[in-house]
């Protein structure tokens, strides 16, 4: 297995000293989605800079925008995601991760049902986009303290067989997995989707090592479902010094390897 962390540019050196491989950025930050196409070079000549590269990127829909609820404007997600799966497909990106848990909440009084089709939606218009960018669109678990909608892995497999697009699959967060009492079996079931993971401690959502914490069940689910790719701390990393670092990284590999 593969670690990484979720972070800027600015760690990268301290990252590679301790052992790291990549980093895993942010869609706003990275590609620039409503900037001009200068920002965006701009943003990338920077990210080519660093010792370490960039190959993963989160938060998908930036504050504001729904593809929920009375509120929601999907032709205007589509097309915001539409120019940063094309700039990322240009720059090399691995996934990108939906999880921007405020953008797809299902607001109180609005019907699920409803909610859920919207989303379908979305994910639906967005897979060709996907496919054609040449990365990896990854619907993430999280917690029910984060949003209301796909946060068991159940619903987000239904969710990839009703989409039906080899470009769109899963990232389990080990940490929202445990919060979500999800089991190694639903991660099993889903193996062959799997197309990233995070990992932080549980209860305090700090890195691994930074607090006790008992990864064995999320290892042995991914273990069981054959999974060997990129794993990205997300978490707070209370030491950036390389030997914090270090020890962060000595975890994982106790823990996943």
């Amino acid at each position: 297995m593969e670690f990484g962390i979720c972070s800027g540019p600015d760690i990268a050196d301290m990252a590679r000293e301790a052992g790291f491989t990549y980093l895993d950025g942010s869609v706003g930050d990275v590609l620039k989605p409503t900037g001009t196409e200068a920002e965006f070079e701009d943003s990338y000549a920077k990210l080519s800079a660093a010792v370490l590269p960039t190959q993963n990127l989160n938060c998908l829909l930036p504050g504001g925008l729904f593809v929920a609820g009375p509120d929601a404007d999907i032709p205007k997600a589509v097309a915001y995601c539409t120019i940063a799966m094309q700039r990322a497909g240009r720059i090399g990106i691995r996934t990108i991760c939906f999880g921007s848990g405020n953008g797809r909440r299902c607001p109180e009084g609005w019907p699920m049902e409803t909610a859920s089709k919207q989303i379908r939606q979305f994910v639906s218009e967005l897979a060709p986009v996907v496919k054609a960018a040449g990365v990896k669109l990854a619907v993430e678990n999280l917690r029910t303290a984060e949003t209301n909608t796909l946060c068991k892995i159940a619903d987000i497999s239904k969710l990839l067989d009703e989409v039906a697009s080899p470009a769109v699959g899963i990232l389990i967060d080990g940490y929202h997995w445990k919060e979500n009492a999800d089991s190694a079996e639903d991660v099993v079931k889903i193996s062959s989707k799997i197309f990233h993971t995070h990992i932080a401690t549980s209860p305090s959502r700090f890195a691994p090592g930074e607090e006790t914490c008992d990864f064995s069940p999320f290892a042995v689910a991914l273990r069981k479902a054959g999974y060997t790719g990129q794993m990205s701390i997300e978490g707070k990393l209370n030491d950036k010094s390389v030997a914090g670092l270090r020890k962060m990284l000595e975890t994982l590999k106790l823990a996943f390897q």
